[in-house]
C-alpha cells in the first residue's frame, strides 16, 4: 500500500496476483532473464541492484556469478516468492530482497555497482523521478541494463495476446528515455533489437565517473 502511488491500477489487487501466478513458469525463469543477466554482467562481488525484481530469476543468476544483489519490488505477494526463492539458494547470503520501487530505491547514494530491470520499464509510473534516483544509487561508472519485450512488434511471439498492453501503462520511448537520462548525468544509448529470440526495446547507461 505505501507505494500504490507509484503503482498502475493494473499492476494492484487480486487479478494482478492471478495474472502472476497463471504465468509462473515465465515470471519463475525466461531466456530473456538469462540474457540481460548476461548482458549487464555482474562480476563477484560487485553490488547489484534487481528493480522490479518479481520472483527473482535474475536475482539469482547475478547471485551465482558472485554479486551482492538488492532485489526490489512493490509487491508484497512477488517478494513472498523472491524470499521462499532465495532460501533455495546456495548463494543465499549475497541475496536482500526489499519492499520498494523505482522511483524511490532503498538503497544508499552510490552502493550500487550494476543496475538492471527486465520488463519493468513499462510498469514505473514516473520515469523523470527513476532516471534520477537511477543516477542517485549508481556508484561513478556504475552500469545499469533496461530490457522491455516489445510485445506491440508483430513478430514477437506473444503479439497477439499483449498487443496494446503498453498502452495501458507507462509508453517506453527509446529515443525519450536516452535524452532523459543524459539530463542526470547518465551516458545512455538505446535500441530496438532481438533478445533472447524477441522483439525488445534495451537500454544501457553508465553513471559517468
Amino acid at each position: 500500500m505505501a507505494h500504490d502511488h507509484h503503482r498502475h491500477d493494473h499492476d494492484k489487487g487480486l487479478v494482478a496476483k492471478l495474472h502472476w501466478l497463471f504465468r509462473i513458469r515465465h515470471f519463475w525463469m525466461s531466456d530473456v532473464n538469462r540474457a540481460v543477466v548476461h548482458m549487464a554482467a555482474p562480476k563477484p562481488g560487485e553490488r547489484g541492484l534487481d528493480v522490479g525484481a518479481g520472483m527473482g530469476p535474475a536475482t539469482v543468476l547475478a547471485a551465482k556469478r558472485g554479486a551482492h544483489v538488492v532485489a526490489v519490488d512493490p509487491s508484497g505477494f512477488m517478494r513472498a516468492f523472491c524470499g521462499f526463492r532465495r532460501l533455495l539458494q546456495r548463494a543465499r547470503r549475497r541475496i536482500t530482497v526489499e519492499s520498494g520501487v523505482a522511483e524511490d530505491l532503498p538503497v544508499a547514494g552510490g552502493s550500487t555497482e550494476v543496475l538492471w530491470a527486465v520488463n519493468a520499464v513499462h510498469h514505473w509510473v514516473d520515469h523523470g523521478a527513476v532516471w534520477r534516483e537511477f543516477a542517485r544509487v549508481l556508484a561513478l561508472g556504475g552500469r545499469l541494463v533496461l530490457v522491455d519485450e516489445d510485445f506491440d512488434d508483430a513478430t514477437h511471439p506473444f503479439h497477439e495476446k499483449h498487443a496494446g498492453h503498453e498502452a495501458e501503462m507507462t509508453p517506453v520511448d527509446v529515443a525519450v528515455i536516452v535524452a532523459a537520462m543524459a539530463e542526470v548525468g547518465l551516458e545512455a544509448t538505446g535500441e530496438h533489437t532481438t533478445v533472447a529470440g524477441v522483439p525488445a526495446k534495451v537500454i544501457r547507461a553508465v553513471r559517468a565517473a
